[in-house]
């Protein structure tokens, strides 16, 4: 049916981001998490333009645009620390270059979070997670 797309005339459209705070986590806990995650956000907000509290804000932002906000849910997940920090090294690396351009950290920041990281997977952590998401389901509400 033309116009009944996701988000059109009652249909649901999902909407899944991570939020800023809290960082990711391990047990037990490792600084470079933390780090590693607000590095990741201020790349961000710096070089892609994302304003400070753009998923915190993203409910808001739905019904501003004439949204529908149907249900607000959050989740994480739990890994190895083996997977879980090389997944999140990969993470930052992927994204080396752009925040060395970007003025957001130097080549020896990013190295040493990404050594600390790689580091802790063999380290006696019991778990990784993922970082925490918001997911938002919404739709154009129905007019007659």
């Amino acid at each position: 049916m033309e116009g009944q797309g996701p988000g059109q005339g009652g249909q649901p459209l999902a909407s899944a981001a991570a939020l800023r705070s809290p960082p990711p986590r391990s047990h037990p806990h490792h600084d470079a998490l933390g780090a590693y995650w607000d590095l990741v956000y201020q790349l961000l907000e710096r070089a892609a333009g994302v304003p400070n509290a753009a998923v915190d804000d993203l409910a808001e932002s739905a019904r501003a645009a004439g949204l529908e906000v149907v249900a607000t849910d959050g989740s994480f997940a739990t890994i190895g620390p083996e997977l879980g920090f090389d997944l999140h090294a990969a993470t930052l690396l992927a994204a080396r270059e752009r925040a060395i351009a970007s003025g957001v950290a130097d080549a020896q920041q990013i190295d040493t979070l990404v050594s600390d990281l790689r580091a802790a997977k063999d380290g006696g952590y019991q778990w990784v997670s993922t970082p925490f998401v918001m997911d938002l389901t919404l739709r154009k509400p129905v007019t007659a």
